[in-house]
């Protein structure tokens, strides 16, 4: 599940272990491997009749309420009655959220599963997991061996037992079911699943319609900025606006859900929004990020990849860490050029292979992109056709409205937020 082998570390010191990186594995991973890569037992195996105690010990205590990192493939266990049993394993530098457990057995959270703390390595990664989706009123039961595969299709775990999970997401012509672990959307084959099996739960309201909020820009009072035009929000105001989301559980939507409800393959609780900020101004850095942090809400930041240096920069990996997602404003595509076409917007008229060549690399860019807001909000047919032809899975315009499943995906509008309005104005786009 690592987005990139970039350090994203709370301070800048921490980056320049990245230059050591290649020895400090080689390091972990001979010390792991002389008790042996996927064959660690816990050190004081616990009997039945002592797993209600819960230990605390100072060694491992480092380890709760964070991510830990297995530097290679590294040992699974649950609790039976006959006490801890190995049940598969997680494969090398997958990041793991874990909390106390018992002894030295770590718990991997949202799961029944445990890994040895003498396996793992403390993690400086502190992105937070969590998923907006509602199950299906469907279970799913796997093979007795089974994989849990990463969006990206790499295998992190690997298990030896059946098991069977709720279903959160429908498979497509990917061909997996997506299910919740370590309160995030992993996913499993349907080649390895024997059974669907129909459940019947509490009646839910779920979204019919979503308002996908549209920012620009920031600025504080306080620190001498003023509004330039309605694309400008203040920061207090922008706080002001936060705390009401929060307050009102409405559900900020990250892309990958937002695509799932869109392809019918997902469900989102009514109330559910998406809250979308164009040209990743350093002013997004600066005064949103924190306020996102603070009421834990995710964003999406459309990022002009082409004005950004040629390699990342540490403040959008460091808002990336802390919620706030990174799609394609295009690469080199952000500027006039098709006269006489709304805006200007190049996409409209360049070329087709350079438009294609050029959203890809703006989705290389920022590790794995598939959502793309059209420059100027401006979109015609080839425009569109450029971005089918790179694989985008979502498009966003400037125009306005709320998004519906009806939909054309790479046509969808938006709900402009403008600066000075007020929180009724404000709230009236949410209902």
């Amino acid at each position: 599940m690592m987005m990139s082998s970039m350090p994203t570390s709370r301070n800048e010191t921490k980056r320049h272990t990245a230059d050591r990186f290649p020895e400090i594995l080689l390091g972990i991973c001979l010390v792991v491997g002389m008790s042996g890569c996927r064959t660690s037992e816990p050190a004081s195996p616990i009997e039945a009749e002592e797993a209600v105690v819960i230990e605390v010990h100072e060694d491992y205590q480092q380890f709760y309420g964070h991510k830990v990192n297995a530097p290679c493939d590294t040992a699974l266990y649950e609790l039976s009655d006959e006490g801890f049993e190995r049940c598969g394993y997680v494969t090398s530098d997958v990041i793991i959220d874990v909390e106390q457990g018992i002894g030295n057995m770590l718990h991997i959270t949202d799961s029944s599963l445990y890994v040895n703390g003498d396996d793992v390595t403390a993690s400086d990664r502190w992105y937070r997991n969590d998923t907006r989706l509602v199950p299906y009123e469907k279970c799913i039961v796997t093979e007795t061996s089974y994989d849990l595969i990463s969006e990206s299709g790499q295998e992190v775990l690997h298990l030896s037992n059946s098991n069977q999970y709720p279903v959160y997401v429908l498979p497509g012509e990917d061909g997996r079911y997506g299910v919740r672990f370590m309160n995030a959307i992993w996913y499993i084959p349907e080649t390895q699943v024997t059974q669907v099996i129909v459940t019947e739960g509490e009646p839910q309201n779920l979204a019919e319609s979503i308002p996908v909020l549209m920012y620009h820009f920031f600025y504080s009072e306080e620190d001498g900025g003023k509004r330039v035009d309605g694309n400008y929000v203040e920061v207090k105001e922008l706080e002001e606006q936060l705390a009401y989301i929060s307050a009102n559980d409405f559900n900020a939507c990250t892309m990958r859900e937002l695509q799932y409800w869109m392809e019918g393959r997902g469900q989102l609780p009514e109330g559910s929004i998406a809250i979308t900020i164009d040209d990743a101004d350093p002013s997004v850095h600066q005064y949103a990020m924190p306020l996102f942090v603070k009421y834990g809400l995710h964003a999406t930041n459309f990022v002009i990849c082409g004005w950004q240096p040629p390699t990342m920069p540490y403040e959008l990996w460091e808002m990336r860490e802390n919620g706030m997602e990174l799609q394609s404003h295009g690469f080199l595509t952000h500027t006039g050029g098709c006269s006489g076409m709304g805006h200007g917007g190049l996409l409209q008229c360049m070329d087709h292979t350079e438009g294609v060549e050029d959203t890809i690399r703006s989705f290389e860019y920022v590790d794995g992109g598939f959502v793309y807001c059209y420059p100027f909000g401006d979109i015609n047919s080839h425009a569109e056709s450029i971005l089918r032809d790179a694989g985008t899975k979502l498009a966003f315009s400037t125009q306005g409205g709320r998004i519906t499943q009806s939909m054309d995906p790479l046509a969808l509008p938006r709900v402009r937020v403008t600066g000075g309005e007020g929180l009724s104005a404000f709230a009236a786009k949410l209902s």
